[in-house]
């Protein structure tokens, strides 16, 4: 009989121990989702499984406790209310600084970095964009791809970055 309850209390601490070991994978397999899915976005904003991918990577930087990112509206405040792409880059601002802090966890207290990587990553999928939408131009998308091919679109980033005051 106590031999029984040894092997029963065994199993158990196995099978408990096999599924904090699975959600620990699970959680780190969507972190490793997350980046590959910025990606994906930059590459193909306008993709069919687009909407989806974005939808979900918003929605997990929301639930987890792996990430957070602050959404400066300083730094995409210019695009146009009425920009067909509006949410699509607003999006990808808050995925990208979240694949940036996943991928570099040794920086993802420096919000300055964070919030570069934010940028670069909807200037990205805005020229994504355009690639398939020649006429769906931004004035001040079309500024920040300027800054960023003249160099100063980290100054602009530092400058505009919403810190706490």
């Amino acid at each position: 009989m106590n031999l029984r309850r040894a092997i029963y209390l065994v199993v158990v601490v196995v099978l408990l121990s096999s599924l904090a070991i699975g959600r620990s994978i699970q959680k780190e397999s969507e972190s490793q989702t997350l980046v590959k899915s910025a990606r994906f976005l930059e590459e193909k904003p306008l993709d069919k499984q687009a909407k989806d991918v974005r939808s979900w990577a918003i929605t997990w930087i929301i639930q987890t406790d792996k990430v957070s990112v602050k959404a400066c509206s300083l730094i995409i405040s210019g695009v146009k209310k009425k920009y067909k792409y509006e949410s699509e880059l607003f999006g990808q601002y808050t995925i990208g600084m979240a694949a940036f802090k996943l991928a570099h966890p040794d920086k993802s207290s420096e919000e300055d970095a964070a919030q570069m990587a934010g940028v670069e990553s909807t200037v990205v999928t805005y020229q994504a964009i355009l690639k398939e939408q020649p006429k769906a131009q931004d004035a001040f998308m079309d500024s920040l791809v300027a800054k960023r091919t003249d160099g100063t679109l980290a100054d602009y980033v530092k400058a505009n970055n919403c810190k706490d005051k």
